[in-house]
């Protein structure tokens, strides 16, 4: 049997910190649930936290939308399945995952109705929401509705735990940032200070233009949060950089990311930049985020 969270936290965290701590896991989709759950343990290790684990699905019953909406769905069930089908597995999914772990301090709940407003009203008070890296359609609608509607810290698990080890450890002694000056990464710094405090290290990775002094501007904003950074200057490759910071992340032996989720173009709520696309595509470490 797992140990449970107080346990693994005596052996494994770096320290304890008295102040509580909100995580909401969402769980839109079945393929996303044990990543999911891992990390929000993970996450959890060192602090005093709850955790939620919801489970959150679009039913047109209770929610407005038009008809075209509804069209969509309806194809989709060719797909997927049904409502009640797509929930069954998602929930079969979590039960699995809490046999081996009885002890997981974390409650269960269920909803249906409009993703967006279900992501609203679920995460409005949470420090920290994390979610699996998503595949169907549930999982994109709430993705895109904690990214840009709720504005909280999102840690977003990589695509399967079996592919490594085992997340039932600490999130964040080793982190990462990739940095562009703005206020996305700025504002994901902020939220996630918790976890840079407890870490113990923060590495500052930064993929510089010619010219640009990008670790000037990284020290003195951390300075102010008083982190304590190493700093990774990296010049331009063709290429992704967003795969350049994940390949950085690894060699540095990382154990999260942090960056800001950028956006663009006039339909930006459902345009991620191409960074943050390619961070998502190809993490196999767990990635915190925020616009």
């Amino acid at each position: 049997m797992s140990p449970g969270l107080n346990e693994m936290e005596d052996r494994m965290a770096p320290g304890r910190t008295s102040e509580p701590k909100i995580i909401v896991a969402l769980l839109p989709e079945p393929e996303t649930v044990a990543t999911c759950l891992d990390c929000a343990l993970a996450a959890a290790n060192g602090f005093e936290a709850t955790i939620s684990a919801i489970q959150i699905g679009f039913n047109p019953k209770f929610a407005f939308v038009p008809p075209e909406e509804i069209a969509i769905q309806q194809l989709r069930e060719l797909r997927e399945g049904t409502i009640a089908q797509r929930l069954a597995r998602t929930k079969a999914a979590y039960d699995a995952w809490l046999a081996d772990r009885r002890h997981a301090p974390i409650s269960w709940k269920h909803d249906e109705g409009d993703v967006g407003q279900l992501v609203a009203a679920e995460t409005g008070s949470a420090d920290l929401v994390v979610m699996g890296n998503p595949v169907r359609l549930d999982g994109r609608d709430a993705f895109h509705a904690t990214l840009f509607w709720s504005k909280r810290l999102l840690l977003v698990a990589p695509p399967d735990p079996r592919e490594g080890p085992r997340l039932e450890r600490v999130i964040g002694r080793h982190i990462v940032v990739g940095w562009k000056p703005g206020e996305p990464v700025k504002r994901a710094a902020r939220q996630a200070l918790p976890w840079l405090q407890r870490a113990g290290k923060v590495t500052v990775v930064s993929v510089e233009k010619p010219g640009a002094d990008y670790q000037a501007t990284a020290r003195a904003f951390f300075s102010e949060l008083g982190i304590a950074v190493d700093c990774v200057e990296l010049r331009r490759e063709a290429g992704s950089v967003g795969r350049q910071l994940l390949a950085a992340a690894d060699r540095l032996g990382a154990d999260s990311l942090l960056i800001g989720a950028f956006k663009h173009g006039a339909l930006w709520e459902a345009i991620l930049g191409g960074v943050t696309r390619d961070v998502l595509a190809a993490a196999h470490i767990p990635v915190f985020m925020m616009c």
